[in-house]
């Protein structure tokens, strides 16, 4: 993996391996750093700005986690005004995916075959409020 070799358990020792290492497994990550990682992962070495502008959203506070994390990475400076950071992945990032390299990340053409869920019919049934002013008994029904 990442361009090298990984040793592993057999997968019904692992519990008893990560007790005896103590091993505490790693904090996923949010939606939006997965976004983020995204972005980064098709369209590196990029800058924060190119970030935001892809997500419409500010992602100082996510960049600054998948760095700390170490899936992603500083690989430098743009030469555009202000001399941006720019990010890019990390091995670690290859090892968390099981993808070897970059090539094996999917294209477009394949993004667009994989099936998504249609979303609910806003015609459809309603939810049953679940947030009732205090004091309110709950119907039964």
């Amino acid at each position: 993996m990442a361009g090298g070799f990984r040793i592993g358990t057999a997968p019904e020792l692992a519990g008893w391996v990560a007790k005896l290492k103590g091993v505490v497994r790693p904090p996923r990550l949010s939606p939006p750093a997965l976004e983020t990682m995204a972005v980064i992962a098709y369209r590196q070495p990029i800058s924060r700005a190119e970030i935001e502008a892809v997500r419409g959203v500010d992602c100082s506070g996510t960049l600054d986690t998948l760095v700390e994390r170490g899936v992603a990475k500083i690989v430098g400076r743009s030469d555009a005004p202000g001399r941006p950071i720019l990010y890019a992945t990390t091995d670690l990032f290859l090892e968390h995916f099981g993808l070897k390299d970059l090539e094996e990340l999917p294209n477009s053409e394949e993004l667009r075959r994989v099936k998504l869920p249609a979303p609910a019919d806003p015609a459809g049934p309603k939810q049953e409020e679940l947030i009732r002013e205090v004091g309110e008994p709950a119907t039964q029904g």
